[in-house]
């Protein structure tokens, strides 16, 4: 802002959902302090992802980053117990980093574990990353992604080889049917579900919802499939038989661009429209005009998120959905492919930062020597400096911590105790271990309660750093406010603590957009991933999307595995011709996967007879520690509550507002009684929102299952069994 000046119009990215809107920040310096402070927000009509739109919560960003509560210095406990006291953030730095490498010298590398965020920079992705697996070599470093997307992550890599969807936002204007599944779109992506009904309204697209809650989305379908909740896999084969009996796969793409379909026939014998009915609670008729609006579609494209993911068979859900899309060759085409929803603003980016498990930047992984022969030269570490195990998810890191394998944990941008399933896992660790550092905006979070030491971060928009949305788009956010205090940017901490530690040699940055430059070096040939074209510089001026080869090359890539060569290592066969599309698998053919149905982890039984699933509303987000301090909001989504049938309601006596015990093996919640027909006979539903700081037995996640994917260890979330008393 130049001197004098009363107000800059700053462009920039929403911090909330996966979406990544476009946001114009009016920014103004307080005359009393000279400290500039954002003032308004609204949708950038220049955004591709948006077009000028914004959800309530984005559209109150400002009033959020208003909010009181704000960490300036750093929180030191003395000892357990205690009261924390403020201290200087060199001095924290200090004290985290001597703390963190008595740890590692005495106890080896696995003994410390960092558990990050997809709200942070791509930037801090990338250096948390670099020093848990390239400095402090441990196993463990998890991601709250763990939580949302990482059975997409693992469906997507089986299926196609790579992470990331294979198309972009553009489909939602050329699709002429939509499968929505396991997805509440109106409530948790309200802007692309807005650009959806426009293609529905206006060329007549036909919109199936898939999900055993009527939500809102629900309330606009043309055709409602209302399934009982964990059938899925049912329905999807189902689908596919379906398409089979009708004449509706396209033979020509199966046969040029994928492999496995020779087993698919005798499986899908088994999911005749009558027996998947039987599973489902889907009416035949239904399933069967399912079926053909897909396969009469010239294009369709599916979308789904936690309600697939967050399964004990989430990645065999994301396989089973692709595996319609390639029968019907609707992907990699305008208007056609399978596209996961993400949860947070960077879940896309830290998954190609490789935040989890044995990932590596640039979708790379530590199972594979030539990758982590090429991480260790980009690093500047000896060659075998990179392990080659991993952690089996989150909720395995937390019961090590528990058991006292892991010593110290590194908490950044997240809320393990409100958000993580079978929560008393993550508070059975966090007591039990030596350290445990976290780093965050607010004072209070249920997390830092537990916390020796609270290291304070800058809010979005008080730092540079960039954002990666769900279709590989990314955007820049400047830093443009004045952080309070002695904050300083995630990407900054990771850094300063690094070199205290003794790592100066791979962490001594000067700004975020050095870190940017380093990381854009891991362009990736097997997989596309391409960020060579892609500068600070250029993404003040517009956001731009991977595959991104070249600076003078376009904004937008809307298309992922076509072969041409340029981001991706050109594929020529046996016999010299060279295919339209190349998958990043061994063959470079996309996979089909014969998924039979299973049950949930958790059934009801006579001691617990209902189903409890659990989700978000429109107007909040996570676990309240930005949305719950603004005002607006809150006056929109008040206040915790279960919904509950009318006919179970009344077998159980309970009136609208009566507080209801939800309880299952694990814990129990105390809550409001919501009296609605939205959820079926025998099914619960509560938010995840509410947690201790607004009041005694609100966590939900004290009941939720803790039952893991065993390909992406993602916990079932949707699926438990409770009693209702």
């Amino acid at each position: 802002m130049t001197a004098g000046s009363e107000k800059e119009s700053v462009r920039t990215v929403c911090s909330y959902c996966g979406v990544g809107c476009g946001i114009v920040l009016d920014v103004v310096r307080d005359p009393a302090d000279g400290r500039r402070r954002v003032a308004k927000a609204v949708g950038d009509k220049a955004h591709p992802t948006n077009r000028g739109r914004l959800c309530t919560k984005g559209a109150t960003s400002a009033d959020m980053m208003a909010a009181p509560g704000r960490l300036d210095r750093a929180l030191v406990r003395a000892e357990r117990g205690a009261q924390p006291t403020p201290a200087d953030v060199a001095e924290a730095v200090a004290t985290v980093a001597a703390r963190l490498r008595a740890i590692l010298d005495e106890h080896g590398p696995d003994a410390l574990a960092f558990y990050v965020s997809g709200q942070m920079s791509l930037e801090a992705q990338y250096l948390a990353n670099k020093l848990a697996k390239g400095f402090v070599r441990t196993r463990q470093i998890e991601s709250n992604s763990r939580l949302c997307m990482a059975s997409a992550g693992s469906g997507y890599k089986l299926s196609l080889g790579a992470d990331g969807p294979p198309g972009s936002y553009q489909d939602f204007d050329h699709a002429d049917v939509f499968l929505v599944i396991g997805s509440n779109m109106a409530d948790c992506h309200p802007i692309l579900f807005l650009r959806m009904m426009d293609r529905v309204k206006s060329a007549g697209a036909r919109l199936i919802v898939v999900d055993p809650r009527r939500t809102a989305t629900a309330d606009k379908a043309d055709l409602f499939l209302p399934v009982r909740p964990g059938t899925d896999l049912a329905l999807l084969n189902g689908l596919l038989h379906l398409l089979v009996e009708n004449g509706h796969t396209d033979e020509e793409f199966i046969a040029e661009f994928t492999e496995g379909w020779e087993e698919m026939p005798a499986f899908l014998a088994d999911y005749p429209p009558a027996k998947v009915a039987e599973i489902t609670g889907v009416p035949e008729a239904d399933l069967r005009r399912a079926a053909r609006w897909i396969g009469e579609a010239g294009a369709w494209m599916s979308c789904w998120t936690m309600g697939l993911n967050q399964s004990t068979h989430g990645t065999w859900n994301t396989n089973a959905l692709i595996d319609l899309h390639l029968a019907t060759g609707a992907i990699c085409r305008p208007g056609a492919g399978p596209f996961s929803l993400t949860g947070q603003p960077n879940a896309m980016g830290g998954r190609e930062m490789g935040y989890m498990g044995p990932g590596l930047p640039g979708q790379r992984s530590v199972l594979v020597d030539a990758e982590r022969a090429f991480v260790e030269d980009l690093w500047g570490i000896p060659q075998g400096s990179l392990r080659t195990g991993a952690g089996r998810g989150t909720v395995e890191m937390f019961e090590r911590m528990a058991a006292g394998d892991i010593k110290a944990c590194w908490i950044i941008c997240t809320n393990p105790v409100a958000s993580v399933a079978n929560r008393r896992t993550v508070i059975a660790g966090l007591e039990a271990a030596e350290l445990v550092v976290t780093q965050d905006v607010f004072a209070e979070t249920e997390t830092n309660a537990y916390a020796d030491v609270v290291l304070p971060a800058t809010l979005w928009a008080e730092s540079d750093g960039v954002m990666v949305n769900s279709e590989r788009n990314l955007t820049l956010v400047p830093g443009v406010a004045d952080p309070p205090g002695q904050a300083l940017p995630d990407w900054k901490l990771i850094a300063e603590v690094a070199c205290a530690m003794g790592f100066a040699d791979g962490f001594s940055y000067t700004c975020a957009e050095e870190v940017f430059e380093e990381l854009k070096q891991a362009w990736n040939p097997a997989t596309g991933w391409d960020l060579r074209g892609v500068d600070y510089a250029r993404l003040r001026t517009t956001p731009v999307q991977w595959p991104a080869p070249a600076a003078d090359g376009p904004d937008r890539n809307p298309i992922r595995y076509l072969n041409d060569g340029v981001s991706q290592t050109l594929l020529v066969r046996e016999d010299g011709s060279r295919p339209r599309l190349a998958f990043p698998t061994p063959s470079g053919r996309a996979r089909f996967y014969a998924r039979p149905h299973l049950p949930p982890a958790e059934l009801p039984d006579d001691d617990y007879p209902f189903v409890l699933s659990t989700g978000r509303l429109p107007h909040q987000w996570h676990t309240l520690t930005k949305t719950g301090k603004v005002a607006k909001l809150n006056r929109l989504d008040p206040g915790p509550f279960v919904e509950v049938h009318p006919e179970d309601a009344q077998a159980l006596g309970v009136a609208e507002g009566d507080h209801l015990e939800v309880a299952s093996r694990r814990g129990r919640a105390v809550l409001p009684a919501l009296i609605t027909e939205r959820v079926r006979p025998g099914v619960c539903f509560a938010p995840f929102h509410w947690n201790d700081l607004f009041g005694e037995y609100l966590s939900i996640n004290a009941v939720t299952h803790d039952a893991v994917d065993p390909v992406s260890f993602q916990p079932e979330f949707k699926v438990c069994a409770v009693a209702l008393t």
